[in-house]
């Protein structure tokens, strides 16, 4: 709940957070069942800000399957005051890559709201493709050094100002990772993050 919630972080001091809601009962549902769950997980965000009030950034969801739903969700919540999508991890919603159109179009508009979109890796080939599709739309990967993709993840940062990533779950899990990426481009495009509950929040500090 929030209460654990919260208390699990400050502990750590942590002192505000943000992300998406996601539970494990969301993951590999009918792909017709994320058009009625997408507002209801938004919703929740939007509770939980509410609930921990100046702590907690909430993060929204949006699926390519439903673009236009997902278009007035981003109107909804960015009316709200929302600025963050996601964490987006496709997987969970049974969508398989980030350049599908129906995800490009919804990325287009969410640059147009200047929002910024925090998205689990899939491929690289499948990330330099989104980079490339959507200029200038703020990006936050996640998992910095994740899925044996580092080398590609620093390139990716070299090759695109718009682009960062957030050192959650794999992010410092090889010696001086983090000391070399500082050397290569610099402090400013990595974001601390603890991927919790997934992770424990004391993890990546």
């Amino acid at each position: 709940d929030t209460t654990r919630f919260r208390a699990d972080l400050e502990q750590n001091g942590i002192t505000r957070c943000c992300g998406s809601v996601i539970y494990s009962a969301m993951n590999n549902q009918p792909l017709e069942a994320y058009e009625q769950l997408i507002p209801k997980l938004n919703d929740q965000a939007l509770l939980c800000r509410e609930k921990m009030k100046g702590f907690y950034i909430p993060g929204i969801h949006v699926h390519p399957a439903f673009v236009d739903l997902s278009c007035r969700e981003l109107q909804r919540c960015h009316e709200q005051g929302v600025k963050l999508i996601g964490e987006l991890v496709p997987y969970m919603m049974k969508w398989p890559e980030y350049t599908c159109s129906g995800f490009i179009e919804i990325m287009e508009y969410a640059r147009e709201l200047d929002m910024v979109v925090n998205m689990h890796p899939t491929t690289p080939a499948d990330m330099f493709a989104l980079c490339e599709a959507v200029p200038k739309l703020k990006i936050v990967w996640a998992h910095l050094n994740g899925y044996n993709a580092f080398e590609e993840h620093l390139k990716m940062l070299k090759r695109y100002e718009n682009v960062y990533f957030d050192i959650s779950a794999h992010g410092l899990d090889r010696d001086a990772i983090l000391r070399y990426t500082i050397d290569q481009v610099g402090y400013e495009r990595l974001l601390f993050g603890t991927d919790y509950p997934g992770i424990g929040p004391a993890a990546d500090i």
